[in-house]
């Protein structure tokens, strides 16, 4: 396709209709619980009849807002901006200069996949009034698109070899990572699963007496404590019952992982291209998103002892984007492998990460706070406890497994959080069970900050932040004196970088 294909203003698929459609439906039906009081109302009569006239006339008026949409959205490329206009009462033009435009991403769910069509966006780093999200054309017309604005972006961006690490690509374009099945469910295994397993706590406590109403049987737990006491075997029963439950929910949210990790990485593929590498991956809703290597602002790299054994690991790249998209700036690569990680930081950075001698830790105080807020979560725990009316003998249970391991994750905290120069990157360790690193390299530092509480700055204590085009990375509760020392080291290297942060 020609270049004029996109000088004069067009309009997205016909079947944009239908994508506006449904997505004007899907807000409808979330927005749907304010008719809630409807049901509950004695002023009404035939309820049933008025929310199906109310229901019909809103989808009825959704078509046409649909339609409308439709109509009165058009983009083109004029001169080295691309064009969008849109709105009817309210008209917005977006103009967006080619050298703002960071990436250029694809995106299928399950309605453009029925429908054949492909939703486009395009990001920007800076204002959050520019990012453009088109929401259905065909996939050749999404591709032509794509190459156009990346070809007229070349024409209005230069950059010398200096600026970004030398790689060598032996093909334009090549495959080097695919996410096999079998590697998803190492993946889903590995995953951290306290965090499904205590929703599944909370869920679960909130709707018990909820449910006591529906389930007739739910008496069976008063039957059982009168056959335990019967029996003088309360230790072995309690214990039993807290371990059968550890194990259920642990089952259950292993079951939830596996679901989450399947639904957003499935066919997870990496492909390198002149620019960087593109990643797609999604099974209902498929993404593709392009990563260029002056784009990516750091990256995080995690682990724990399961991923260990199994030779995998995670890896977190951010990369600029507009405030409005701070989740679509999170590209996350499961399962991978050593060889690769090592791959991808030769790729994202010009030296390799090497062993240093300065290494920085927070001060004292850190565990100080870590002890406060975890007493704080204790005590929450122990007032629940005591509200649902459990008896001391399972409290006591509860606390011998809580406590210890309350201790534990303060433990493995304190020993995994440290700060490291190295070369031209800061490495920033953290996490608890699991293992979670952190690369930045100093040029992409907009700003630092050195913030003090009260009670910080009356133990010399400072936490500093560090700003990029991808958010904010903190390095919390070092000693004052360290952090003054930090914040210098990083602002020298900084001003005798001629590397631009973007």
């Amino acid at each position: 396709m020609s270049s004029s294909s996109f000088s004069e203003f067009r309009r997205q698929s016909p079947a944009g209709i239908v994508i506006n459609y449904g997505l004007l439906l899907y807000k409808l039906v979330k927005s749907f619980w304010v008719f809630i009081p409807v049901l509950f109302s004695d002023n009404i009569e035939n309820k049933w009849e008025y929310l199906l006239f109310v229901a019909t006339g809103l989808t009825v008026l959704l078509l046409i807002v649909a339609l409308v949409q439709f109509l009165f959205f058009k983009f083109k490329i004029e001169g080295n901006q691309f064009v969008l206009n849109k709105g009817v009462v309210f008209k917005n033009k977006t103009a967006i200069p080619m050298e703002r435009i960071q990436s250029v991403n694809f995106k299928q769910n399950i309605l453009h996949q029925l429908v054949g069509v492909t939703q486009v966006e395009i990001q920007t780093a800076g204002a959050k009034d520019v990012e453009v999200s088109i929401k259905a054309v065909s996939k050749q017309v999404a591709q032509d698109l794509k190459s156009e604005l990346q070809r007229t972006q070349s024409n209005a961006e230069v950059l010398s070899d200096s600026e970004i690490p030398e790689v060598n690509f032996t093909e334009q374009e090549r495959l080097v990572y695919a996410l096999t099945f079998l590697e998803l469910l190492k993946v889903s295994f590995s995953d951290n699963h306290l965090r499904s397993f205590f929703w599944i706590v909370a869920i679960t406590f909130s709707f018990g007496y909820q449910l006591e109403d529906i389930v007739k049987d739910w008496n069976f737990a008063d039957k059982l404590v009168q056959f335990v006491v019967l029996n003088k075997e309360e230790v072995v029963s309690s214990l039993l019952g807290i371990t059968v439950l550890l194990i259920v929910g642990i089952l259950i949210s292993v079951v939830v992982s596996f679901f989450r990790v399947v639904l957003r990485h499935f066919d997870q593929k990496v492909v390198y291209k002149k620019e960087g590498i593109e990643v797609s991956e999604g099974l209902f809703t498929r993404r593709e998103d392009v990563l260029k290597i002056s784009k990516i602002q750091y990256i995080v790299e995690v682990t724990n002892p399961v991923k260990k054994a199994m030779g995998i690991g995670t890896v977190k790249i951010k990369q600029a984007g507009s405030a409005k998209m701070k989740q679509k700036k999170l590209v996350e690569l499961v399962g991978v492998k050593l060889p690769f990680m090592q791959e991808l930081k030769s790729l994202f950075f010009l030296e390799e990460v090497t062993e240093s001698s300065s290494v920085f830790r927070p001060a004292p105080y850190f565990v100080f706070r870590m002890c406060l807020r975890s007493f704080a979560f204790v005590c929450l725990v122990n007032l629940l406890i005591y509200f649902n009316s459990f008896s001391w003998l399972e409290a006591l249970l509860l606390n011998s497994i809580l406590l210890p391991f309350t201790v534990l994750l303060i433990y493995l905290k304190r020993n995994k959080t440290y700060f490291q120069f190295d070369g031209e990157k800061l490495i920033i360790g953290d996490g608890k069970i699991s293992t979670i690193t952190t690369i930045i390299e100093f040029y992409k530092t907009q700003n630092i900050q050195t913030v003090q509480s009260v009670i910080q700055k009356r133990g010399g204590v400072a936490t500093i932040k560090i700003q990029t085009a991808s958010g904010v990375v903190k390095l919390p509760c070092l000693h004052q004196t360290d952090a003054i020392l930090i914040q210098k080291k990083i602002i020298q290297k900084v001003e005798n970088s001629s590397r631009d942060w973007i």
